[in-house]
């Protein structure tokens, strides 16, 4: 049902939301952490996403990054219920790298923690975390059905995105990705707000 829904907002964003020096902060916490290549996923074939990746979960960072998401939630009309952050991935696009279209939200999720078991994400949110003049390519696109009409669909390229500090906030269900990179490198923060699920 959701991820066919007519929506007034399907993104938010906050152009350079966060300065540089907290951009940096966060740039110096991801890069001390263990870094690896994301797993892939295949869809008839294909290789849908190239890049790596580390797991920050430094609660300074949710103080920072929740705010934004509680007002995008309310100024976009969302007010979608949630509760909880998953931890937080930083990404790492270098040449070449890329992100295929794909969702957030899947099944409803499996954890130890009452706080995640059993919810699901509501809420996405990427923090760009490079000067643009960095690297080229690697845009962020949206994709999404106006109407009910199949030939109504819409893809969205969010200049803004690029901006150091800049913050994108969606629906999980809305379908996105990062074209590839074709100089330099690009790095972000992303997060998942979660909640009990949809009804």
């Amino acid at each position: 049902m959701y991820n066919k829904m007519l929506l007034s907002h399907y993104y938010f964003y906050f152009k350079k939301a966060l300065p540089i020096k907290t951009c940096k902060k966060i740039l110096k916490s991801g890069r001390k952490k263990i870094i690896k290549q994301a797993s892939t996923v295949k869809k008839d074939n294909k290789i849908k996403r190239d890049c790596k990746i580390a797991w920050i979960n430094d609660q300074w960072i949710y103080d920072v990054i929740n705010p934004f998401i509680h007002t995008a939630n309310q100024k976009a009309g969302w007010n979608f219920q949630w509760d909880w952050n998953e931890t937080s991935q930083f990404t790492i696009y270098e040449k070449g790298h890329y992100y295929g279209w794909h969702t957030d939200q899947g099944y409803a999720l499996k954890h130890p923690s009452k706080n995640i078991d059993g919810k699901t994400r509501k809420l996405s949110l990427t923090l760009q975390l490079t000067d643009k003049t960095k690297y080229e390519g690697g845009d962020f696109q949206f994709k999404w059905i106006q109407d009910d009409k199949k030939n109504s669909l819409n893809i969205i390229t969010i200049d803004d995105a690029k901006d150091i500090g800049t913050i994108i906030i969606f629906p999980s269900f809305i379908h996105h990705q990062i074209l590839p990179i074709t100089r330099g490198k690009r790095e972000s923060l992303v997060n998942w707000s979660i909640g009990n699920a949809f009804k």
